[in-house]
């Protein structure tokens, strides 16, 4: 179990800690000569009705609060302290304020210094009955204690030991929130905080969250002892190998990679903070981090957190939010999604959703599903799932999977009729043209959901395929005699030289047609899908642009973007067309051009048809 300390500055908690523990903790040297707790110290009991529990003794001062708060995150109970000379002070009503803020539903009052000030504990008693009244620690036991003499500390001991560990997620992935990294000789970089979910063990790859960086645990302690092994509420500290001093710091998360999702947008639950103006700025403690943020109402006691810069959050992170001035804390609240939509923040589906507020996953999975499509990985990553969404949850949630999408059955066969649907009202309209591109009867539909549907649709028969164009079994485009024998042999010479086509002065050569005849050939079978003008007058046959699409893939693949030299290496032909290609698949949208550096949209690689394998 890991206890923290609250309370006002000068108010004895580190004192407090001494006594219950027998020792001083982990003071820095300024501490010491200054007398005052200004980082997190941490202290463990060594025997007694608390053997292996642990302190964190932090900060009274405000203007350490964010410290406070970085210790606060990760404790199971509260141990209040409140001088019997002094009473409730300003920095014990926020205290108390941040822990209810935090769900620490159980705790300890201690009535400092009571040799001071005998006549005053009756008073300082009920001060205290008043600041908790309506909170999670109303209730706590309020004991008298002389920390420096010994009296009241066994009854306090007695109090602390019924306390009990909160319930954590040990299932989950490993999420261990960082609130102190420092380097030791012979050893390098050390890490602390209490591992909020998960396992970890000597020897695991993990990830520093939000940067990135791949790390290895090469040792861990548990509770200030040497161990092989932690376990999710446990004070962990490990020893990181892959990373530099200064790489990790106060407010990083070290976690198993399915974790890893920085986010900047949150959908939150508000508590003790009225529906704020639109565009609030405020400080936001999520765990040991801090970061300023944009505020947003979205409805009543919900709204939306937009960060500075990316944190690692997930559903049922517990936060703090403290005015612009960092001077006030003004309420906190729970996330409720940590991957929210740009857009329909405050459509009536969407605020019904949040208000159910933080579910177990099986029943936000049927509330997800009962409005629309759910991406599975997102939501096992949400919810700190340790594996893919299990089999059996779907079925509870009366869902099926498709394309790593969740979905209902009834709007699944309804996806399905739709493609059907919306192909047939096209070929009435149009009989003279092949059908319809992928991307125009995906709509919204996500990209991996539509693409399991049409390969459904595809190998029932449904739905057939020619070149770019999606079409039904019974619709065809019937070519004259005269077109048919000018299709085969312009066909012929395109995929003869597939990559350096003749253009259309060249196939009326060929051909021995006039140029002007020949480009209006040309423009007829690009209305049919036959050939794809890529430049003026520079057509190429659909199957030859799939192929140079697996081809910029293969590029993107080993160069991590498109590169023009490799693909004019690779088509054999001059920079010029190379260019042409690239710059037509830009404004097809297979490619996002940024700057001179091009990347494939894996939605759209399919749009002239599947590459050869």
């Amino acid at each position: 179990m890991l206890i923290g300390t609250a309370g006002h500055v000068d108010h004895g908690k580190t004192t407090l800690v001494r006594a219950l523990t027998g020792s001083p903790g982990d003071r820095l040297p300024e501490e010491r000569r200054r007398g005052m707790t200004i980082d997190l110290g941490y202290a463990y009991a060594a025997g007694g009705p608390l053997a292996g529990a642990g302190f964190v003794d932090v900060p009274g001062h405000e203007r350490l609060v964010a410290t406070m708060l970085a210790g606060a995150g990760g404790i199971d109970a509260a141990l209040l302290a409140v001088a019997a000379d002094d009473g409730v002070m300003p920095q014990t009503v926020e205290h108390a304020q941040v822990l209810d803020l935090l769900g620490i539903a159980q705790g300890v009052v201690a009535i400092t210094r009571a040799d001071l000030a005998p006549a005053r504990v009756p008073e300082v008693t009920a001060q205290v009955r008043r600041l908790l009244a309506g909170s999670a620690l109303a209730g706590a036991p309020v004991l008298a204690v002389d920390a420096l003499h010994g009296a009241g500390i066994a009854a306090l001991l007695a109090a602390l030991g019924r306390l009990r560990r909160r319930a954590r997620d040990a299932d989950g992935n490993t999420r261990l929130a960082v609130d102190r990294a420092f380097i030791i000789d012979g050893a390098g970089l050390v890490v602390t905080g209490t591992l909020a979910a998960g396992q970890v063990s000597v020897g695991d790859r993990l990830i520093v969250s939000p940067a990135g960086l791949a790390v290895r645990v090469r040792g861990l302690q548990v509770q200030n002892r040497a161990a092989d092994r932690a376990v999710a509420g446990q004070r962990v500290a490990l020893n990181l190998a892959g990373v530099a001093r200064g790489e990790v710091a106060r407010g990083d998360w070290v976690v198993h990679p399915d974790a890893h999702a920085p986010t900047a947008r949150l959908d939150v639950q508000l508590r003790g903070l009225a529906v704020p103006r639109q565009g609030l700025q405020v400080h936001l403690h999520l765990a040991a981090g801090h970061v300023t943020a944009r505020l947003d109402a979205l409805g009543e006691g919900l709204a939306r957190l937009t960060a500075e810069r990316p944190i690692a959050a997930l559903i049922g992170d517990r936060f703090v939010l403290r005015d612009a001035a960092a001077q006030r804390t003004l309420g906190g609240g729970v996330v409720l999604d940590p991957f929210p939509p740009r857009r329909g923040g405050r459509a009536p589906a969407r605020l019904h959703l949040l208000a159910a507020g933080v579910q177990a996953p099986a029943a936000a999975l049927a509330a997800r599903i009962a409005q629309g499509p759910v991406d599975l990985a997102a939501f096992a990553r949400a919810h700190n799932l340790p594996a893919a969404v299990p089999p059996g949850m779907l079925l509870a949630a009366g869902a099926v999977a498709a394309g790593g999408i969740a979905v209902a059955p009834a709007a699944l066969a309804q996806l399905r009729r739709g493609v059907t649907e919306a192909l047939a009202a096209h070929h009435a309209a149009h009989p003279d043209q092949p059908g319809l591109p992928a991307a125009r009867l995906r709509g919204r539909t996500p990209a991996p959901l539509f693409a399991a549907v049409l390969e459904t649709a595809l190998r029932r028969g449904e739905v057939q395929r020619e070149g770019p164009w999606l079409r039904l079994p019974s619709h065809r485009t019937v070519l004259s005699p005269q077109d048919e024998r000018a299709w085969q042999a312009v066909a012929g010479h395109l995929a003869a030289e597939r990559f350096r086509p003749p253009r259309t002065r060249d196939l009326a050569g060929l051909l021995g047609m006039p140029e002007a005849a020949m480009r209006a050939v040309l423009k007829r079978f690009a209305r049919l899908g036959r050939v794809v003008e890529v430049a003026h007058d520079h057509y190429f046959l659909p199957a030859t642009l799939a192929e140079i699409v697996g081809i910029a893939a293969g590029i993107e693949q080993r160069c991590g973007v498109i590169v023009v030299g490799e693909l004019r290496d690779q088509l054999d032909n001059g920079r010029k067309v190379a260019i042409q290609i690239l710059e037509f698949l830009d404004r097809a949208g297979v490619t996002r051009r940024q700057g001179d550096q091009r990347q494939l949209r894996r939605d759209r690689c399919d749009l002239f048809g599947p590459p050869p394998a």
